[in-house]
């Protein structure tokens, strides 16, 4: 547990030694197990804040999707960071790059539950389902710029680095958004009597935001 404690307290204030051993190619067991519960209790705890304006069965739904989603997205990106490092010749194995980013969603997911209560206090004060959405849109940005900022820990700040980050986040935006619009719903439609695990498919993730942020602002189209 103390061990544990540590490696937390080093992906939370000293990211960049996290950084420089994924770079070395150094996998390190402990950081790998705090990364991932962290993903899994940060991401839990942040759906549980989504669905706490719908309440029930729906917070474990939330509980469960959302810790997935993380999962999903870095089994579906991570070549794709290993690739681009390979390509601009910067030093990052698929070993180092699968640690560099399972530390990347670790931390996004600790500022997901930093955000969580914000969140939940929202909903209880009355947001609507809409701005809902928006609003967890925001929060998934914040930590997403968070994951980003991992990344450039570890390659550095020439205009290399930037180039393999800028090409990464337009693989890792929609990857993510549309594993996370599979796996909706997260809040729950006011309007259904029951949900269900998962929606049936219809548009995409990007058409559903540009509907909530328009809704939230009570413009129909």
């Amino acid at each position: 547990m103390n061990r544990q404690l540590l490696e937390l307290e080093r992906l939370l204030r000293r990211p960049a030694e996290i950084a420089d051993a994924a770079r070395a190619g150094r996998t390190e067991r402990s950081v790998f197990v705090t990364a991932l519960v962290s993903v899994v209790i940060g991401g839990g705890l942040f759906g549980t804040a989504l669905a706490s304006s719908r309440g029930g069965i729906q917070l474990l739904y939330s509980a469960v999707k959302l810790p997935t989603v993380f999962l999903l997205t870095l089994i579906l990106v991570t070549p794709a960071i290993a690739a681009l490092a390979v390509v601009l010749r910067r030093p990052l194995s698929l070993a180092g790059a699968s640690v560099l980013m399972l530390a990347a969603a670790g931390r996004a997911a600790l500022v997901l539950l930093a955000l969580a209560p914000v969140v939940w206090l929202a909903f209880d004060r009355g947001l609507t389902y809409h701005r809902g959405i928006v609003v967890a849109c925001i929060c998934y940005g914040i930590a997403g710029l968070e994951a980003l900022r991992m990344l450039r820990l570890a390659l550095g700040k020439d205009l290399r680095s930037f180039v393999v980050i800028g090409a990464f986040a337009l693989v890792l935006l929609p990857a993510g958004g549309q594993t996370a619009w599979m796996l909706r719903p997260y809040v729950g439609r006011p309007s259904q009597h029951s949900l269900p695990f998962l929606r049936s498919r219809e548009s995409s993730f990007g058409e559903s935001v540009e509907r909530s942020l328009f809704s939230s602002m009570d413009i129909y189209r």
